[in-house]
């Protein structure tokens, strides 16, 4: 790892200058983070509220949701929650009391489903369509997501059920507004929502690779990021991390670079695609982190290189940036297929060779 290091120092210090220049990456869509605890809090409609007010109507939580001023707060069991829109579903626990008297409507069982518009749960029985959703807007957190759902509007039949379960007659009508509900729940694995990669090859590599007449050259949204650099940047980064940002993986969804060989038989031909890093045990354990790459050209599986982090990457609370940047040595797995590809069977690149720098930023929200 000698001839690493001593590149290291003025190779940060350019990534670092680089990685201040605007972005080519874009947002890479999930399909969905599921949750780990959070709250669903509920607020009656003000027009509504004093309405039950008059009539002597409680709304109280069923356990363990719990009463928050005019707000009612029930946690979060389980759901699943698209991180940029809201879209998904929440199960939350406990659920709605409504007293009048002494008679009384259970809602319970809830279930708000943003991507199909409705609140959904059991009343005297019956599992119906409490609500329709209306307005629903999301924003991330670091670790998380705020959704919340401006309007809820009473069903025909769920009106009909409450009306009758308490002897009331037009407060809850058809259609009037319910109130709001508000989701607030951290991810239990955080979705990557964009950022970029770099990387560039240790002047070893390169000199083997140009020793045996080898060129690279990019493939589909990988640029360079100056001419004649050798340093290439990929754009569309996805992946995700824990909530501690010490485990999960970020990689690229970028075709990649080519190593193409002309020679008198022919030209040779092997690529690097969906470039990646994994993160098994931690950031900075021995041998514990490992660059990816999907092959094409040549049969191959395992990493291209072992990472080391000098430090742990860095977190930025005010961007929602996760940065770092890795020293790479050549994996086993990497070096026989180059061998094969271009070697002739000579071994002219082992494994635990400098392989090059890797840096990568990544936004959590």
């Amino acid at each position: 790892m000698s001839n690493l290091r001593s590149i290291a120092k003025p190779v940060v210090a350019v990534l670092a200058a680089l990685l201040l220049l605007p972005a080519a990456a874009t947002a890479y869509p999930l399909k969905g983070g599921a949750l780990e605890g959070g709250t669903t809090t509920i607020s009656f409609d003000g027009t509504l509220r004093r309405a039950m007010e008059a009539a002597g109507v409680k709304a109280l939580p069923l356990k363990p949701g719990r009463a928050n001023g005019k707000t009612l707060r029930l946690p979060v069991r389980e759901g699943l929650l698209e991180p940029r829109f809201g879209s998904g579903y929440v199960f939350p626990r406990g659920g709605i009391l409504l007293r009048a008297g002494k008679r009384s409507a259970r809602l319970k069982r809830l279930v708000l489903n943003t991507g199909k518009d409705w609140l959904r749960g059991n009343i005297a029985g019956e599992t119906i369509t409490i609500a329709r959703v209306d307005e629903v807007k999301a924003r991330r957190t670091d670790f998380g997501i705020v959704v919340k759902v401006e309007s809820l509007r009473l069903t025909p039949e769920a009106a009909a059920i409450i009306s009758d379960r308490l002897d009331l007659i037009g407060i809850f009508r058809p259609y009037r507004t319910l109130g709001r509900a508000v989701v607030s729940a951290p991810f239990s694995v955080v979705p990557i929502t964009g950022g970029e990669m770099s990387f560039i090859p240790h002047t070893d590599f390169l000199r083997k690779l140009e020793t045996l007449g080898v060129a690279i050259s990019t493939d589909g949204t990988v640029a360079e990021i100056a001419p004649g650099l050798f340093s290439y940047r990929f754009a569309e980064v996805k992946g995700e991390l824990n909530r501690r940002l010490t485990h999960g993986s970020v990689g690229t969804a970028s075709k990649g670079l080519k190593f193409v060989q002309s020679t008198p038989s022919g030209t040779r031909e092997i690529s690097w695609a969906s470039l990646g890093i994994n993160f098994e045990n931690g950031f900075g354990g021995e041998g514990s982190d490992v660059a990816l790459a999907r092959w094409t050209g040549v049969s191959a599986v395992g990493p291209i290189g072992q990472v080391e982090f000098g430090s742990s990457p860095s977190f930025d609370p005010n961007t929602g940036e996760l940065a770092g940047v890795s020293l790479s040595s050549l994996s086993p797995y990497a070096a026989g297929p180059l061998n094969e590809a271009f070697g002739d069977g000579k071994e002219v690149f082992k494994a635990g060779e400098s392989l090059g720098i890797f840096s990568f930023f990544a936004r959590v929200r």
